[in-house]
């Protein structure tokens, strides 16, 4: 038996899953508070429910970052501890993108601290903080782009892009009704903020959404697993890669101990018969009694001969020896795999079949 899935990896898609709500959360607290929604009431919608909704949404960002920063720390593959959570840029983990979430953390701490004590400290004071704290936002979108693992997947980019034009919208109106601020420094307010949508477009098309991002991003390398060799700028698959497809497979298996009962299994082989291409696949997770490990992390990589990280994800199922994986090229397209394998327990030489279709988010 190589593995079988624990309750491990359901805190990782926890964590990938409560960081996106919280961003989403996120935005329309900030596009509302933008808009100044709490000074806007009708007969039909009385000003304190409109404030009573820009409030709820608030705290709910609050209770999903918390859920998202405890499945992370509770995720023991990365090395992720509760001191990164708030002191920036100290993780060995992907330090400068998961700082900037610590600092997003910090500002939305600085809020809420402040939001409590406003009777104490005075509301100009109070309406300082509370203006930095919109800083919140562009930083969170930065960390959920740098570090996050769908941003190259077709939905999450489209998700991020609606909501940065969420909050340009917001703005927009913001600026276009705030009569009482001089023409000149809206139009200046307008130009810094576009600027910005274009640094941070720019970014992500040079940075994470091209290929060989986790390594330049800060991983460590013993979590690359087969990540770390030098992927290709090409984005379709080559000829040899044709869906879809069942090969044939030969390669060898790998455990070593990460210490105490952490253990590493990882498999590579080579495909024949109906393609010619590679596949690796890195499990995570306690060594098993009887050999193999029960996962809860996991990397796997289909490519051709010549461009090996083509298709980038991780195993969604286990078991025994049967191992089921999605991945993604550069443009979000999914390939779902099927390995049935047999490995030899004298050699560790794996053999088998994989077959491969495309579809699937």
């Amino acid at each position: 038996m190589i593995a079988t899935v624990s309750g491990g990896q359901a805190l990782w898609f926890m964590t990938r899953a409560t960081g996106l709500v919280s961003l989403v959360l996120l935005t329309a607290s900030v596009a509302l508070g933008i808009m100044e929604v709490t000074r806007w009431s009708t007969p039909r919608i009385p000003r304190f429910v409109t404030a009573a909704l820009h409030k709820n949404i608030s705290l709910l960002v609050v209770v999903f970052l918390a859920v998202h920063i405890v499945t992370a720390i509770g995720d023991n593959f990365a090395p992720i501890g509760w001191l990164d959570v708030i002191v920036p840029f100290h993780s060995p983990y992907r330090p400068i993108w998961l700082g900037l979430g610590a600092v997003a953390v910090d500002l939305l701490i600085a809020l809420i601290v402040t939001s409590l004590l406003r009777a104490r400290i005075g509301y100009r004071a109070w309406r300082a903080v509370h203006w930095t704290a919109y800083a919140c936002w562009p930083v969170a979108l930065l960390h959920a782009l740098g570090t996050g693992s769908d941003t190259r997947v077709r939905w999450a980019l489209l998700l991020s892009l609606g909501l940065l034009v969420v909050v340009c919208l917001a703005l927009a109106i913001r600026l276009a009704i705030a009569r009482a601020t001089p023409a000149a420094r809206r139009g200046w307010a307008g130009l810094g903020a576009a600027a910005l949508v274009v640094a941070m477009i720019a970014w992500a098309y040079t940075g994470p959404l091209q290929r060989g991002w986790a390594r330049r991003a800060g991983t460590p390398v013993a979590l690359l697993g087969g990540s770390t060799r030098a992927a290709s700028n090409v984005v379709a698959a080559p000829a040899a890669l044709r869906f879809p497809f069942e090969a044939s497979i030969t390669g060898t298996l790998q455990q070593t101990s990460n210490g105490g009962d952490r253990t590493t299994v990882t498999i590579g082989g080579a495909l024949s018969g109906a393609v010619r291409g590679t596949v690796h696949v890195v499990l995570v997770g306690t060594a098993l009694a009887g050999g193999g490990v029960a996962m809860d992390r996991s990397s796997a990589t289909l490519g051709s001969t010549t461009q090996p990280n083509l298709y980038q994800g991780e195993v969604v199922a286990l078991d025994g020896t049967n191992i089921s994986a999605r991945v993604h090229d550069a443009t979000g397209r999914a390939v779902l795999l099927a390995m049935r394998l047999n490995v030899d327990p004298n050699t560790n030489a794996v053999t088998g079949s994989v077959s491969a279709r495309t579809g699937g988010n």
